[in-house]
């Protein structure tokens, strides 16, 4: 079994965009212009602080069973979904990436928190759970911190699952 720091660990790390995901028809459609530096952040920090919101629906649901784990899975899809329409200022669009490009290994290590749980290999759960969370506490929030995202960059903000 996880011991239950380590669910509550990750719960902090992968509950960001919790909540149903949308079809890929009504995903948001991606900016066709960029963003100012203050819109951009705006709408990014907005992301973050919805994510945040959800959070507490998901913490209940995350335990050594792999269904909850499936629905972060999902969330942390919509999330990046979400932040990936967003155009930042072309000074930002490396360093934007880099973000996305973060949030993507963290939504695969909880994948594979999942697929781990799902063949009981409790193991293999707490390697990939530790492995997000170095994403998470470390790599995205010093990057959206670079990027001026007030409240992504937060250590309690939980962004993109």
């Amino acid at each position: 079994m996880l011991p239950a720091v380590a669910v509550a660990g990750i719960v902090a790390c992968v509950a960001v965009g919790c909540g149903t995901p949308k079809p890929a028809a009504q995903s948001p459609p991606r900016q066709k212009h960029r963003l100012s530096q203050k819109r951009f952040v705006a709408a990014a920090d907005q992301i973050c602080v919805a994510s945040d919101r959800r959070v507490y629906t998901l913490a209940g649901s995350l335990s050594t069973k792999a269904s909850g784990w499936e629905k972060t899975v999902r969330a942390a899809d919509q999330a990046l979904t979400r932040m990936a329409a967003l155009r930042p200022p072309a000074r930002d669009a490396a360093g934007f990436a880099h973000l996305l490009a973060l949030g993507r290994l963290l939504r695969d290590n909880v994948q594979r928190v999942h697929d781990a749980l799902a063949r009981k290999n409790l193991a293999a759960a707490r390697r990939a759970q530790h492995t997000a969370t170095g994403y998470d506490t470390r790599a995205i929030h010093q990057e959206a911190a670079k990027l001026g995202l007030t409240f992504c960059e937060q250590p309690q903000t939980n962004w993109p699952a």
